[in-house]
């Protein structure tokens, strides 16, 4: 595993120039709500990836809450936008880069789930792909002094069998110092995207047809989730990068709280085309051990 994954995106998503770069990122950083943090460690958290223009304060409001948690590695699991896939992408740099720096790829974490079946290494998928770097610099600047490590997958549709086996492999690297961390957004609605349906009252329509998958999510049930695309056909990128993450489990007592939520339309005031953009948090829960002499 060589080589450094290029930034493909700065000076058109993300401003390129790494000063201005910290600035934005920081602005959403603090926007951060404290009272809409669920309580205990963070375990999985869903974030959008456009333009920082238009989810650049969802995504900041989520990894606000992050800051006094820093994990070792945080797996990133995205979908391919551009490349045909029939397994989970892992990538064989060593570092993917921005603007602001490079950050390390946990080499020993990809080599481990490159063993897995459900897995390929598979650099051509990652190469031009923004699901994966549009998030890398909310990690520099949360974590300026010790970055951590990332794993980044890709991940297209999958059927049961290989998204139970490619969970399996990803829950035993999963440790109290680790992150699941899945990039999507939510309904892409308009004929550029070819999903029209329904043409009435768009917002609220949009709204409940987002309402549908998110509640999935908060719920922890990959299989339903999986169920309600099929049913509705939403056009969620990272419906089964999301599923995938579900179904490496939770803990009993688990809390999940929806941090943030909007479209492209409201920013426009055009809901022709729009975007939706979610960002949920899933923890721990509170400590429930009893106290000594409780």
């Amino acid at each position: 595993m060589t080589g450094t994954r290029s930034a493909v995106l700065a000076g058109s998503w993300y401003p390129g120039d790494p000063e201005t770069l910290a600035t934005e990122v920081d602005r959403y950083l603090v926007a951060v709500d404290p009272s809409t943090r669920p309580a205990g460690r963070p375990l999985l958290a869903v974030v959008p990836h456009a333009g920082y223009t238009y989810s650049g304060e969802a995504a900041g409001r989520l990894y606000g809450h992050l800051r006094q948690d820093c994990p070792r590695t945080v797996f990133i699991l995205a979908p391919n936008h551009r490349a045909h896939l029939k397994k989970a992408a892992l990538s064989g740099a060593q570092a993917f880069a921005t603007p602001l720096g490079e950050v390390s790829v946990d080499t020993r974490a990809v080599r481990k789930l490159a063993e897995c079946q459900a897995f390929v290494l598979d650099d051509s998928a990652h190469a031009g792909e923004h699901a994966v770097e549009i998030q890398l610099p909310f990690l520099q600047r949360l974590w300026q002094d010790r970055t951590p490590t990332i794993v980044p997958i890709l991940v297209p549709a999958l059927n049961r069998s290989q998204r139970m086996e490619a969970a399996t492999a990803l829950k035993d690297l999963t440790t109290d110092d680790t992150l699941l961390l899945v990039s999507t957004d939510f309904t892409h609605y308009g004929p550029t995207f070819g999903y029209v349906p329904f043409t009435a009252d768009i917002p609220t329509s949009l709204e409940r047809l987002d309402s549908g998958a998110i509640l999935k999510i908060l719920a922890t049930d990959s299989q339903s989730l999986i169920g309600y695309g099929e049913e509705t056909g939403i056009t969620m990128c990272g419906l089964h990068a999301t599923a995938l993450a579900l179904e490496t489990g939770v803990p009993p007592g688990y809390e999940a709280a929806l941090i943030d939520y909007r479209r492209s339309g409201d920013l426009e005031g055009d809901y022709s085309l729009s975007v939706s953009y979610a960002s949920i948090l899933i923890t721990t829960g509170p400590d429930r051990t009893p106290h000594p002499g409780s």
